[in-house]
């Protein structure tokens, strides 16, 4: 059994089982973690409030079989106060980092730039998304449709993880589309 105390935001929260919780963390030190919260659900649950999406929390996990959250502390709630339009986009950002993002692979210029994200002045969401994609390997500088070839790469598919130029980008569902 290890014991990890790191800093990590909270990516994204799901229900597993009668009252535990699944919490996809990006912590510094590890990377994307998917820790069990046992009792998560709970009304008289300790972790619970912490464990909210868009929360920097101090968190303990134990590595057994798996991660398991045992202690964690928001540091800063970054839903508090904000209008919907602003968490709608970070809740989005979350996913994407979350999809985009393999287990226990810490990158420390994707946390530098996901603090940046959640705790400086509010940027345009498609400059955001290609910094996120430069830091992933994936830099659209360079991007050219996957589809028809052309040098001006407009979107991207996180789910088959290609560019796509405008006319390329109509073809595809839309809510499987970031433009950047």
């Amino acid at each position: 059994m290890i014991e990890y105390l790191t800093d990590a935001f909270v990516l994204d929260k799901e229900n597993a089982g009668e009252m535990d919780s699944l919490v996809y963390l990006y912590t510094k030190n590890l990377g994307k973690v998917i820790a069990k919260a046992k009792s998560g659900r709970k009304i008289t649950s300790k972790l619970g409030g912490h464990l909210e999406p868009l929360n920097l929390v101090k968190i303990r996990l134990v590595e057994k079989n798996g991660f398991q959250v045992v202690d964690a502390l928001a540091i800063k709630k970054f839903l508090a106060g904000k209008p919907a339009f602003l968490i709608a986009k970070f809740l989005r950002i979350m996913k994407f980092i979350k999809e985009m993002t393999f287990e226990c692979q810490a990158d420390f210029q994707l946390w530098l730039l996901l603090k940046k994200i959640l705790t400086g002045p509010s940027a345009d969401e498609k400059i955001i998304y290609r910094s996120l994609l430069k830091i992933m390997g994936f830099n659209p500088k360079f991007a050219e449709c996957s589809q028809c070839r052309k040098k001006e790469a407009t979107a991207f598919s996180p789910e088959e993880q290609k560019f796509l130029c405008r006319k390329c980008a109509f073809k595809v569902p839309k809510n499987g589309i970031i433009l950047i």
